[in-house]
């Protein structure tokens, strides 16, 4: 009886273990196959994230799986910690090629000398941002990244619509959005270049505002990812307060960073980058600051 008891907890074990190994999500970070954005190699990571970095992977998230990325970011400038947190993104999978974005960063103000706090009735110590509404299409890929092909980008366009959440930001800034262009090209499967290019708006500006990024991904592991990147912004028509003339107004930065997955389904981040040049600065594009910023991406669900 004993024995007949052991050989069935025995196959019990090895059953729970098989269906474990089936519930394992599969990786998408060699996309050696991405006409289904599935592998056949068991136990390794489903992660594709689009932190850290200000520029967006073109990757988009299978139908029905639902993935969060979360973290804080802070800037030093003139005296004054800025914190973004929290930085927060939802991604939900409509399609193979469509997901669904909700995003939302407000800002903190931390000041080095409490009698150097300059808040008015006006300014707050903390800033709410709008709710970032926006979706992900991929519109070429060229499936599995063959060499003949790999001087073809994989292309993506991400449209966002920024909504007021609070009625002094409905005042100040109603709605704002973006729409950028994403690509990026598999250059091995361990290193890829990725660059987009966009243009951001809101409805009291002119003009908007164009943004491009160009980064390097290395990816020596399925767990361990590395990247650098530039990511600039330009303003066709901005205002010198000195002259009252228009200009182009040009930012330039730079920041690297670290992604590992300590889990099939949790990534951990960090990056530090800071301003290389600014054309004019001002308070909403200081001069010589630095930031970092830490993170997290988790899959929740996935149907499989």
């Amino acid at each position: 009886m004993t024995k007949q008891l052991g050989i069935v907890v025995l196959a019990l074990l090895i059953s729970m273990g098989a269906q474990a190994n089936h519930l394992l999500p599969d990786s998408v970070w060699t996309f050696k196959n991405h006409e289904e954005h599935h592998h056949t190699e068991a136990n390794e990571i489903w992660l594709s994230a689009d932190r850290p970095g200000a520029g967006t992977g073109s990757e988009v998230l299978d139908k029905g799986f639902i993935q969060w990325e979360t973290g804080f970011e802070c800037l030093h400038t003139q005296g004054t910690h800025l914190l973004a947190m929290p930085t927060t993104l939802f991604r939900f999978g409509l399609h193979k090629r469509v997901e669904l974005r909700l995003e939302y960063t407000g800002e903190w103000k931390i000041f080095d000398h409490p009698d150097a706090n300059p808040a008015t009735p006006d300014e707050h110590l903390y800033t709410p941002a709008p709710l970032g509404i926006g979706t992900k299409i991929l519109l070429w890929d060229h499936q599995g990244g063959s060499l003949e092909q790999a001087w073809i980008p994989r292309t993506a366009v991400l449209c966002n619509l920024g909504l007021p959440i609070s009625k002094s930001l409905a005042k100040d800034l109603p709605l704002s959005g973006s729409v950028d262009l994403l690509f990026e090209n598999e250059i091995t499967e361990w290193l890829s270049l990725g660059y987009d290019v966009g243009v951001q708006w809101n409805e009291w500006a002119p003009a908007p505002d164009i943004f491009a990024s160009l980064g390097v991904n290395f990816e020596p592991t399925d767990h361990l990812g590395l990247f650098i990147e530039s990511f600039n912004l330009f303003d066709p028509d901005a205002l010198n307060q000195n002259t009252g003339k228009t200009y182009t107004h040009c930012h330039i930065n730079m920041d690297f960073g670290i992604t590992y997955a300590v889990h099939p389904r949790v990534q951990l981040d960090a990056y530090a980058g800071f301003n290389i040049y600014n054309s004019e600065p001002s308070m909403s594009y200081p001069q010589n600051y630095a930031f970092f910023g830490l993170g997290v991406t988790w899959l929740i669900w996935h149907p499989k």
